[in-house]
């Protein structure tokens, strides 16, 4: 099947999702979730533009995170021993936390993890005898299969069928996608993408940093820093035909991760956060995280900050949209040609066109004052 022919499929299915993806969503909004851990809604701390994560391998970017933003082993459970959530942190434990910066569609991560038994030197093709955090996320909250398409009968069975070969280039991984991280990164790579689609990986869409000084065999800790891009659509065919998934306050979307150990042998143990391994496959088995407004310590005391847009069918005229942080008292407009307002989000009419226009807004208020200009922004058609 020719690419244009997959792109088609992949739409196609996306139709069909729709209608799961419209319940899911509205679920959300409504504030009712029905995802992993009876609908427990966790936090994804907001990052100002200053204070976001340099991609280093070092935790000092998120020591100022909160402790609720803080992801440990109790959270986990081991779903495929049986051991529940009695996990011996003397064997393995971890920290997670994730973040976001508005105005980017990114996720970062970091991971922090101590094991008695760091087991990376045994790569096969199938990547299962590595430890391996593994992450699944669900940028648009549609819920549903990700990996298999229930509608191809051979889907499910590894190997060169037709309807497998098909399933993975036109399916799997479009709509949620599967990150197996390896830990520490195995020849040269730091994950294996369980999806049609490994340049999601591959910088600008992702990027990553180590620290660790362990040898294969050894204890010690690890130190996993990372972000990735979250997508609505990501085609096999590239970051062309891709949808990012739009990330803004207070949005719901679908995430879990799972912690895969081996010792040396079989695998110890699989700790995953949603309580059910089905979330390799199906994100409905995912758990809901809420993108958090900044915190207070993030917010600046007063920062000016502003957008326009022309008027329709008004000659000359421009909407002027305050957008300041902090406690404002007070509003000052320099419209550029001489004229000003006081009023918070004022619409003004210039005399004349084709000119382009330095527009100041400074605002003031017991944290201080600031102003913010745009130089030859504001041009008049």
């Amino acid at each position: 099947m020719d690419s244009r022919n997959r792109w088609r499929f992949g739409l196609m299915w996306s139709m069909l999702l729709c209608s799961a993806s419209l319940v899911w969503s509205q679920e959300a909004r409504e504030g009712s979730y029905a995802t992993a851990r009876e609908g427990r809604v966790f936090k994804i701390y907001q990052f100002s533009p200053e204070t976001m994560p340099h991609i280093d391998g070092k935790a000092g970017d998120w020591e100022k995170v909160p402790d609720s933003y803080t992801y440990g082993t109790s959270l986990l459970k081991d779903t495929e021993d049986g051991h529940g959530t009695e996990i011996d942190t003397t064997d393995i434990d971890v920290r997670v936390k994730v973040g976001w910066v508005k105005g980017m569609n990114r996720l970062y991560f970091l991971y922090e993890a101590y094991d008695d038994f760091w087991d990376f030197e045994r790569f096969n093709p199938k990547g299962y005898l590595n430890d391996i955090f593994e992450i699944v996320v669900d940028g648009d909250f549609s819920g549903g299969p990700f990996i298999y398409n229930p509608l191809l009968p051979e889907a499910k069975k590894w190997g060169n069928h037709p309807d497998h070969i098909r399933n993975h280039l036109e399916f799997s991984g479009y709509h949620a996608q599967n990150y197996h991280i390896f830990t520490p990164p195995v020849n040269g790579s730091w994950v294996m993408i369980w999806g049609s689609q490994p340049w999601i990986a591959a910088f600008p869409h992702a990027h990553q940093a180590y620290d660790f000084d362990f040898k294969q065999g050894e204890s010690g800790k690890l130190t996993l820093e990372f972000w990735i891009t979250t997508y609505d659509h990501a085609p096999y065919e590239g970051p062309e035909r891709a949808v990012e998934s739009q990330l803004y306050e207070n949005k719901v979307i679908g995430l879990s991760w799972s912690v895969l150990d081996f010792d040396g042998g079989e695998r110890d143990g699989h700790y995953n956060l949603s309580h059910d391994t089905r979330m390799v496959s199906d994100a409905s088995y995912l758990c809901a995280f809420r993108l958090m407004p900044l915190e207070k310590d993030q917010m600046p005391e007063i920062k000016a900050d502003w957008s326009f847009a022309l008027v329709k069918n008004k000659n000359r005229t421009v909407a002027f949209k305050d957008e300041s942080e902090g406690e404002i008292e007070a509003w000052n407009w320099d419209f550029g040609n001489g004229d000003y307002s006081r009023e918070q989000h004022p619409v003004y009419q210039y005399p004349e066109s084709g000119v382009h226009y330095n527009v100041t807004l400074e605002v003031s208020g017991s944290g201080g004052k600031d102003k913010k200009t745009r130089f030859w922004e504001v041009m008049i058609p």
